[in-house]
């Protein structure tokens, strides 16, 4: 029986790889709230963020903690990793654990959303798929 506990590598890069897709984060952002459910406690509030968030003039604003969000996330991908698939295939791991870390060299390195939006695809390939791949190793019998 898999437990929350096991799956979290590969929520947390499910979770990484959709903070890395800035585009689709940008324009719809609270539209459940903002559109579907109309919330008019919360509409108004959530449309003023949703603009300075998409303002190419106020983006900057949200950018820094935008990134250590990221960072965090994939920090820890890199401990889970390291603590529990180094067993299971040392250079898969090696691998996944040095691209992560370019990947928060380049977080760390850019100057807006679009330059972030260019790691998901390799996130996904360097990061994402691999621990799905030593997830799936750990679970054999």
């Amino acid at each position: 029986m898999l437990t929350m506990h096991d799956i979290l590598p590969i929520s947390l890069c499910l979770a990484t790889q959709d903070l890395l897709d800035t585009k689709k984060f940008q324009s719809s952002f609270s539209d459940n709230l903002i559109l579907r459910l109309k919330d008019e406690e919360l509409s108004e509030d959530l449309l003023m963020i949703k603009r300075d968030l998409n303002s190419f003039l106020s983006e900057e604003r949200f950018l820094d903690g935008y990134k250590a969000v990221i960072i965090s996330y994939i920090d820890k991908i890199i401990g889970l990793v390291n603590s529990r698939y180094i067993k299971v295939d040392m250079k898969l791991a090696s691998e996944v654990i040095e691209s992560a870390r370019e990947i928060i060299g380049k977080v760390i390195k850019a100057k807006n959303f679009q330059e972030i939006s260019t790691l998901e695809s390799v996130f996904k390939s360097k990061v994402t798929l691999p621990v799905y791949h030593l997830f799936l190793e750990s679970i054999k019998p």
